[in-house]
């Protein structure tokens, strides 16, 4: 597993939607796991998968004592994990839980299990679930808010990759000659190329963060700038995010066998979409229920 969601998190973030939400969860996700908590008895013990800084946990502790538990694959931040209450396990993997059978009355996780090995994960979370007890997982869909419009990022970061990286090599190799005269025809087919491929639809190339390293190049071609460093820096922030959003796309598409593998080893489970509050946007897929007795 990469280390960017160790990164991420000792950032401080409590969500996985950065600066997104400045607190916790909103909306729709944020009744759909106030309203799971109201199935929960007081001191229950709950473990949350793959559980970040803890932003469910908290959530589901607003209004009852549980006696909760988060494990994540990454490093979590321990400060923030600290204020939210409960017990954290970094570095922990939900195929290899180190927790006895039956240990656990509930179990939940969000954007999390289909980022797993889905076989194993499933029969690990259900090992330590108590046979009564009950489930709650929220799935990338991909169809969502959040994950169709990162396939399109996608989509123009690896176009950025494969075909404008060789005219931005040559064109900081004539900044760094303060060779304008050269570079500004590396500027002009960087930009035929990309008006050509993406036309008017201009915001997932915008996710890629190119037009904003050009229009810094052109402001500073007259500056002292470390070109070559600054290339090198953008190059990995691009490889960064195509790690990032091809596991996010990845995920979203083992959410439905995902779904499948819960319902093969539960008594009893309700599907479904959250949508936003106008219930006009598709947020994320889910499945809550029983274990198999």
């Amino acid at each position: 597993m990469s280390d960017h969601w160790t990164n991420y998190w000792q950032q401080g973030h409590l969500t996985s939607f950065g600066n997104g939400f400045k607190n916790n969860y909103q909306g729709a996700l944020q009744q759909f796991w106030y309203s799971f908590a109201n199935k929960l008895e007081e001191n229950s013990a709950v473990l949350d998968v793959g559980t970040g800084n803890g932003a469910l946990i908290q959530l589901l502790q607003k209004d009852k004592k549980l006696n909760c538990f988060g494990i994540d694959q990454a490093t979590i931040h321990p400060e923030v994990s600290k204020s939210i209450g409960g017990t954290f396990l970094s570095n922990t993997a939900v195929e290899k839980l180190p927790f006895n059978d039956d240990e656990f009355s509930c179990v939940v996780a969000q954007f999390a299990l289909e980022y797993s090995l889905i076989n194993k994960s499933i029969r690990e979370v259900f090992r330590v679930l108590d046979g009564k007890g009950i489930f709650a997982f929220v799935c990338h869909h991909p169809e969502s808010i959040i994950v169709k419009p990162n396939a399109l990022i996608l989509d123009a970061a690896h176009f950025v990759k494969r075909n404008i990286t060789s005219s931005l090599t040559a064109l900081i190799s004539c900044l760094d000659e303060k060779g304008f005269a050269s570079a500004e025809r590396y500027f002009d087919e960087i930009n035929t190329q990309i008006k050509n491929e993406f036309k008017n639809d201009t915001d997932a190339l915008a996710g890629t963060n190119l037009p904003a390293f050009l229009g810094f190049l052109l402001q500073n071609v007259n500056n002292k700038i470390d070109f070559k460093k600054a290339l090198s820096l953008f190059m990995n922030e691009l490889d960064l995010l195509i790690l990032r959003l091809t596991e996010l796309v990845n995920a979203a598409t083992q959410s439905t066998t995902l779904i499948n593998k819960v319902k093969a080893v539960s008594t009893s489970y309700d599907e479904g979409k959250i949508f936003d509050n106008n219930h006009s946007e598709l947020i994320a897929t889910y499945i809550v229920g029983k274990a198999s007795i």
